[in-house]
């Protein structure tokens, strides 16, 4: 049950969010915020994204519609009620992140791993076409 608490001024309050580890009522997460690179090579669209705790079992990759799409979950795990918990902070979650590509890529070739946290996808990009398009003739 959530307490009400007298209002104080905003540096009170101020105060209070970097100092008290229980300030905030209820748990939340920055699972969507996942910290993400992407760069390009001469040949390859390289996308770095780091999901510590995740198993590469776990997440899925995928294009569409011009954008990479990431996905990835715990594994649910129901909470083991004799350990007589004291403080309860590891949470089960899930991500999903829809990145915008910014050239067009072979899909074909594309190549993934995951290493340490860190989850590395190689997109080839797709060369240029030589013909600009065709002329229309106005008649």
């Amino acid at each position: 049950m959530v307490q009400l608490k007298k209002w104080g001024s905003f540096r009170d309050w101020l105060d209070k969010f970097f100092e008290e580890e229980d300030f905030f009522p209820f748990p939340f997460s920055f699972s969507g915020n996942l910290a993400t690179d992407v760069y390009e090579t001469d040949k390859e669209l390289i996308v770095e994204m780091q999901v510590p705790g995740f198993k590469k079992e776990n997440i899925k990759i995928s294009i569409q519609d011009g954008y990479l799409k990431v996905e990835g979950k715990y594994d649910e795990v129901d909470e083991e009620r004799e350990k007589n918990y004291w403080r309860k902070e590891i949470r089960r979650s899930s991500f999903a992140r829809a990145i915008p590509l910014p050239r067009d890529i072979e899909t074909k070739g594309a190549k993934a791993n995951f290493e340490n946290g860190v989850l590395r996808i190689k997109l080839p990009k797709l060369e240029p076409s030589e013909k600009a398009g065709e002329e229309i003739k106005i008649e």
